[in-house]
């Protein structure tokens, strides 16, 4: 039996780059002053981490007291979470991901030109109701071509479109297609992450490969439940766990190739974790 890693997996610069903030805050502050809003990423085993050094997760910002510190989520604060922030002097540690960033910066182009703004995602998602507490409040929002037919009658001759950053790229492509036949003018922006991209580019070419995929990350996590639903839209048994206490040993019985991906909030210990896990399975059975 022989287990094979997607090329690229695990851990993306935007995550790395807020853990690394809250860190790095912890490291020079009592923790006692420090908050966190939400979950800073979508990983169940990081944020048990940040409970054990002491930081209080919450889910208002009304619940932090005035004067201390908060650490935002990758996904982004709302403007309505900022201002009351700023109304308790409460300080802010942003660690909104840089692309995340980007896409509200095209948003507010869109705009600001007029556009009526057309977003690819989930309305519930942090990163999407961050979005739309900067921009406009009409903005359509759609999950799925099946799901953007009930808007296709008040789409306007002057469309701008854009997508959550953890989107299918393929999907998006899709969508593209199906709106353009029926605008005068379609102004669109690929605003999918390039990690999420190659992430799934590389899920989708290792589940080819192999006869059981293993996708690590949160159940929470919208990049990863991504991976495991384009691996099994490849046609691979998948199985999508958040640690090694998912795995089931008969899952392995009759396979000769393992895939093994995560999701970019996945940290690496635990995939090494599932990896060397498997490994033992394949000893045992051997």
């Amino acid at each position: 039996m022989e287990i094979l890693r997607a090329k690229n997996s695990g851990f993306c610069f935007g995550v790395r780059r807020a853990i690394n903030k809250a860190n790095e805050l912890i490291k020079n502050t009592k923790t006692e002053e420090i908050y966190m809003l939400g979950e800073i990423i979508h990983n169940p085993q990081v944020i048990k981490d940040f409970k054990k050094k002491g930081v209080q997760i919450v889910n208002e910002v009304s619940l932090v007291p005035c004067k201390k510190y908060l650490i935002t989520r990758a996904h982004g604060i709302s403007s309505y979470e900022k201002e009351i922030a700023r109304q308790r002097n409460i300080r802010i540690i942003d660690t909104t991901c840089p692309y995340v960033k980007k896409l509200h910066q095209i948003a507010s182009l869109l705009n600001k030109e007029n556009y009526q703004l057309y977003i690819f995602g989930d309305k519930d998602h942090p990163e999407i109701k961050s979005l739309l507490s900067y921009n406009n409040t009409n903005a359509i929002v759609f999950q799925s071509c099946k799901d953007l037919k009930k808007y296709c009658s008040t789409l306007s001759q002057k469309v701008g479109l854009i997508s959550q950053t953890t989107r299918d790229e393929d999907e998006f492509k899709e969508v593209i297609s199906k709106i353009f036949d029926d605008v005068e003018e379609l102004r669109v922006f690929n605003t999918i992450c390039k990690a999420t991209s190659l992430r799934q580019n590389s899920t989708k070419e290792l589940a080819n490969q192999v006869d059981l995929m293993i996708v690590v990350g949160g159940h929470n996590s919208a990049n990863t439940t991504r991976l495991a639903q384009l691996s099994k839209k490849v046609g691979a048994e998948t199985y999508h766990i958040e640690s090694v206490k998912d795995i089931k040993e008969k899952w392995f019985d009759g396979k000769d190739k393992i895939g093994i991906t995560s999701g970019a909030s996945t940290p690496e210990y635990i995939t090494e974790n599932v990896i060397n896990r498997i490994k033992k399975i394949i000893s045992k059975n051997c």
